[in-house]
């Protein structure tokens, strides 16, 4: 039950984020065009995905290398979402192409995606070995004073 401890606080924060997002949304002086709907739309959907991927790495599965998987999947959605958070700023810079907008955004998701599903395939077959590893040791108790 201990890696699941953790989930209420990054579900409150996700909350707080979603809301903070929202409330500079529409307090702050920004035009209501369509690129910028979008921009927070996407924006929205990235911070929903880091936070649910955060969540759910805390149920993830003991047929995962736990470490590569923890340190892979989270730097790769802060990336996503950094990423996501930049083009965001620079949403008016397309005000006249919104489609180029909409397509630069799915190449990110689409980019990130392929990243994170690599990790998840990549901490499998770490795992695998690991436990191909440890059955040819014979145990998993340290060793003292020898090989």
């Amino acid at each position: 039950m201990r890696s699941k401890s953790g989930v209420l606080p990054i579900s409150l924060i996700g909350i707080i984020m979603v809301a903070l997002t929202l409330v500079a949304f529409f307090l702050l002086d920004i035009e209501r065009i369509a690129v910028h709907i979008w921009a927070l739309a996407f924006l929205l959907l990235s911070e929903v995905v880091l936070f649910g991927g955060l969540i759910g790495l805390r149920f993830a599965g003991a047929s995962h290398s736990s470490v590569f998987l923890r340190a892979g999947v989270s730097t790769s959605l802060v990336l996503y979402f950094v990423a996501t958070l930049i083009s965001a700023l620079f949403a008016g810079f397309f005000r006249d192409r919104i489609n180029s907008f909409i397509l630069i955004e799915l190449a990110i998701i689409a980019f990130f995606a392929i990243i994170t599903i690599s990790i998840l395939a990549w901490s499998r077959s770490i795992a695998r070995r690991n436990e191909a590893d440890m059955a040819k040791i014979g145990t998993n108790e340290p060793k003292r004073g020898g090989f």
